[in-house]
């Protein structure tokens, strides 16, 4: 196998536009790709700097159920500032937790997908 990386993740939107604003203008993520395809636009957000991206799909794509929810994980070197700064734009945002593996919390995107973001501890292989 040749696989080194995922390339993007697929996740389920009402609307492609507010969710674009809401990942990139919240969460400070890039732009990645926005072009238009041709079964739509076609919307991919990443972290600064990240290897993968979310496509943000505004419709059935193949076999995906457009109601179902996804959870993805983000990684983040100061948890407890970031939910400072979540806040800070109007965004729920749960406490920090101390887990063996790191600090969590976890929000919602406005589709009602979940993100969690992890402060890793150093336990175990995270990728970085």
């Amino acid at each position: 196998m040749n696989i080194d990386r995922i390339q993007f993740l697929t996740v389920p939107v009402a609307d492609q536009a507010k969710a674009r604003d809401f990942y990139v203008g919240k969460l400070g993520f890039d732009l990645l790709v926005e072009v238009s395809g041709p079964h739509g636009p076609f919307v991919m957000v990443g972290p600064k700097g990240a290897e993968s991206g979310i496509v943000l799909a505004d419709r059935p794509v193949g076999d995906l159920d457009h109601d179902a929810r996804v959870h993805f994980q983000l990684s983040t070197a100061d948890v407890d500032a970031d939910i400072a700064e979540l806040r800070a734009q109007g965004v729920e945002v749960g406490d920090a937790e101390e887990m063996p593996w790191g600090r969590v919390t976890s929000l919602k995107d406005l589709d009602g997908n979940g993100i969690g973001l992890l402060q890793p501890s150093g336990y175990g292989n995270w990728p970085r």
